[in-house]
């Protein structure tokens, strides 16, 4: 089920839009006849994940900090609706959205469980739909950002050994960016998800050497497991419940764990998989 169309022609300012997350949430709006204004200072974006919005009059991008308090102000007043995905700024981002009486979706990342959700984001819990979101994947995601499965992905193509940290019985649960982009559209155009906090997370568990073998069988590389040691300060999350977003909007995820290794792949420039960015909807 695709999930329902936002108010129609509004204005989103989205911080971080030209992440990983943020990139093709802006692509959905876009796809839906919304206006977007992308704030991102390119610390950890790409403008080149923004390759198929940039032909859009409908989008303008700015490049700033979600920090600067003024211009977040700025551009809040322009907008409907702010949707906070930038690593940083939840306070100057929270405050633009109460002084303008905007609707705020903030996306926290699950993985590390950073505090501005609860904190920085807790005078405006009244309008704002708090998100943690874990272990997402598929395109645009780069190795770099340290996610275990762009990296497994990256080393099978090369014919690498793939890295497995610990004795890999952590266990993911990996869900598709366009799933994931579908649930926050579905709670934009909820009325009632605001004042509350939703997980975003597939329900299949599976362990970070299932994973790896997972990859090394769809991509056909020889490759070995490596196992390493998990490096100091790194350890368990905490486990997601999706069934609040489930029983408010009927999220269910689309794609499964073989569509989401394939795209991963593909992604990483192997000649594998049957998922691409566009069978994906994303």
């Amino acid at each position: 089920m695709s999930a329902p169309s936002t108010t129609a022609s509004s204005t989103y300012l989205v911080t971080g839009g030209a992440g990983f997350v943020g990139s093709h949430l802006t692509d959905a709006l876009l796809a839906q006849g919304h206006t977007v204004v992308v704030l991102d200072d390119l610390s950890t974006g790409d403008r080149a994940n923004l390759a198929a919005a940039w032909p859009s009059p409908r989008l303008r991008f700015v490049r700033g900090s979600a920090l600067d308090a003024r211009l977040v102000a700025e551009l809040a007043g322009r907008c409907e609706v702010v949707v906070h995905l930038a690593p940083e700024g939840a306070g100057p981002v929270a405050e633009a959205a109460r002084r303008h009486g905007r609707r705020l979706l903030a996306v926290a990342d699950g993985d590390d469980d950073r505090g501005r959700d609860r904190d920085q984001v807790q005078g405006q819990a009244e309008e704002t739909i708090l998100v943690r979101l874990r272990h997402t994947a598929g395109p645009r995601q780069s190795a770099a950002s340290g996610a275990v499965l762009p990296c497994l992905a990256e080393q099978a193509v090369a014919g690498l050994p793939l890295t497995v940290h610990g004795d890999g019985t952590r266990r993911l649960r990996l869900t598709h960016v366009a799933d994931t982009v579908d649930a926050l559209l579905r709670l934009l155009a909820e009325p009632v998800a605001a004042g509350r906090v939703f997980d975003v997370g597939a329900a299949q568990e599976t362990a970070v050497a299932d994973l790896a073998g997972v990859v090394v069988e769809r991509s056909g590389t020889s490759s070995p497991l490596r196992f390493v040691p998990y490096e100091e300060g790194s350890g368990e999350a905490r486990d997601p419940d999706p069934g609040p977003l489930r029983e408010l909007t009927g999220w269910e995820p689309a794609l499964g764990l073989l569509d989401i290794v394939d795209a991963a792949l593909v992604d990483a420039g192997g000649a594998f998989g049957v998922v691409t960015t566009a069978a994906a909807g994303v």
